[in-house]
């Protein structure tokens, strides 16, 4: 078995980053543990003089992804998300680690990066496929937790058709229209009342934000649908985003498909770990009103 070679990505942003990595690094060194360093990671060490020259092994994103066995990406679910779009279709496995706040995705508190990277080393974890979703357009893409069409702050309320394998599904009025995949259940999506699905679920789900009438409600499609969105000639300007990165879209431009992609992004589970325990854990289940800071 080819010896692990880890790749260390993270949000650059977070103060809390750099004495972990520190630390993270001096801990693989004296464990003999293969690594290297995303760019920005390694020329941030160097800046703070947290390393020295011969620990920072830099490498872009490219390489990252072609030549590491795992990626852990340390911050939150948004540094997570970054990190799934610049490994791209590469297939690399990626482990989350949590600096940031609820970590749905990114679900390794960074106490246990010893205690994973043992998980890991002693073959005790799986790896789960997260379904994707393309966007073709006048914009292109693809989101591994959602595709957001929202209204802009000065405008009036979007209206949005959507027609679901050629049939009109509905006009949506209101703020707005998440489209997001079992893996984008639990973001933007459950905020505004979405259902929560398991990953590895064969669905994609359509949920209205604030919607003009109380009685459009979320819908759960199967993962084969063709969406095509638009909008109606009375709605305001819109931004549509995946996963964050943003795109201004008008009445005037031709309508967007969203489907399944054609690739997958390998997220690693730690065989002691279930997506249960994560709900249970980041949304309090189980603890009566006394247990619950």
């Amino acid at each position: 078995m080819p010896k692990m070679i880890y790749g260390i990505a993270g949000n650059t942003a977070k103060d809390e980053l750099w004495p972990l990595i520190q630390r993270l690094i001096a801990w693989m060194k004296t464990e003999e543990i293969d690594y290297q360093l995303h760019t920005p990671i390694a020329e941030g060490l160097l800046e703070r003089s947290l390393i020295s020259a011969e620990c920072a092994e830099k490498v872009s994103s490219d390489v990252l992804a072609r030549t590491s066995s795992i990626i852990l990406s340390i911050g939150g679910d948004g540094t997570l998300l970054h990190t799934a779009f610049e490994v791209g279709r590469t297939g690399v496995p990626i482990l989350g680690i949590n600096i940031g706040h609820l970590g749905f995705l990114a679900d390794v508190e960074a106490g246990r990066i010893q205690h994973a990277l043992h998980l890991l080393n002693t073959d005790q974890y799986r790896i789960e496929q997260r379904s994707a979703l393309s966007l073709t357009g006048p914009h292109t893409g693809w989101a591994l937790n959602d595709i957001v069409v929202t209204r802009q702050p000065a405008g009036g309320l979007a209206a949005i058709d959507m027609l679901v394998d050629g049939t009109k599904l509905n006009r949506y009025w209101g703020d707005g229209l998440i489209i997001a995949t079992p893996t984008g259940s639990t973001a933007y999506s459950l905020a505004v009342g979405g259902p929560i699905v398991m990953p590895g679920s064969n669905v994609i789900l359509v949920s209205p934000v604030a919607p003009h009438s109380l009685t459009v409600r979320p819908i759960v499609l199967p993962a084969e649908s063709t969406l095509t969105l638009q909008l109606a000639s009375s709605s305001s300007d819109c931004t549509i985003a995946l996963d964050g990165r943003t795109h201004l879209i008008t009445q005037k431009q031709e309508p967007y498909t969203i489907r399944r992609a054609d690739h997958s992004i390998k997220l690693i589970r730690l065989e002691d770990t279930h997506y249960f325990g994560t709900l249970r854990s980041k949304l309090s289940w189980g603890m009566g009103p006394q247990m619950i800071p």
